[in-house]
Formats: structure tokens, C-alpha cells, sequence
């Protein structure tokens, strides 16, 4: 099993764990971070940082919510100082529930991001569009 952390805005971690765990039960290898106004960027890297230690980076995940934000941003410094863990940002449920569903033994880090990021595009799907359509071809 991989060593996973949800790095979000606020406390969209927490809910995001929340929500997974309703659907497939509990995921004790799931850690939150959650980053917010009353913190600051120093006291957020530390707190991030220590989560990180306290894993093996190797067969660490990273899921976090926005590319440019704040805790991405933190992550993408601690790789760039000599962290070695996986890193995934533009976090949704879709992607979450692949990483969850998918992960075994036998399947590398790598295989897994790979499954993530298609998981995670296949997951937006414009309704609005696909319902027209149906109409448009069934008229």
C-alpha cells in the first residue's frame, strides 16, 4: 500500500479523505494537510515536511488540489531541495478513488501516477455538452 498525503486549500483534504473513506471504508494510509490563512508559508512547509519524514518518499503519493497553489508550491520546493516523493496536483474525487481502488503491491508508484492522471481527466466530463448532443442525434 502507498503512503498517500492530500495537500488542499483549507480543509478540502480532510473532506476529500472523508468522502473516499464513505465510499470504500477507512484508508489509515491517507494523511491531510491543509493549507490556510492563519498559517503561514514557513509554518506550512514545516508541518507538510514533517509528514513527508515521517514516510518512505519512494512509495509516497502526493495529491494536491492546484497547480500554482500555495501547497503545491510547497511540495514543488521540497522536491527541488531533494525530497524523492510523487507529486500530482489538479487533486478530484475520480482521481482519488483510482489511487485507492488501484493501488497493490505489485504496482509501481510510476504505473499508479499514470493511472492518476487519466483518472483524473477522464473524470471531467462536460454533462451539459453530451446531453445536447444526444438530442442533436436522436432528433
Amino acid at each position: 500500500m502507498k503512503n498517500i498525503i492530500l495537500a488542499t486549500h483549507g480543509d478540502l483534504s480532510y473532506e476529500f479523505k472523508a468522502t473516499a473513506e464513505l465510499i470504500v471504508g477507512s484508508l489509515p494510509n491517507i494523511k491531510c494537510f491543509g493549507m490556510t490563512k492563519e498559517k503561514s508559508a514557513t509554518q506550512g512547509k514545516k508541518e507538510l515536511e514533517s509528514l513527508i519524514e515521517a514516510m518512505d518518499e519512494s512509495n509516497l503519493i502526493i495529491l494536491t488540489d492546484m497547480y500554482g497553489g500555495s501547497s503545491t508550491n510547497i511540495c514543488t520546493e521540497l522536491l527541488l531541495s531533494g525530497h524523492e516523493f510523487s507529486l500530482l496536483t489538479g487533486l478530484n474525487l475520480p482521481m482519488l478513488l483510482a489511487l485507492v481502488s488501484g493501488d497493490s503491491s505489485d504496482k509501481s508508484v510510476s504505473e499508479l501516477t499514470s493511472e492518476l492522471e487519466e483518472a483524473g481527466i477522464s473524470g471531467v466530463i462536460n454533462v451539459g455538452k453530451k446531453i445536447k448532443e444526444r438530442i442533436k442525434n436522436n432528433a
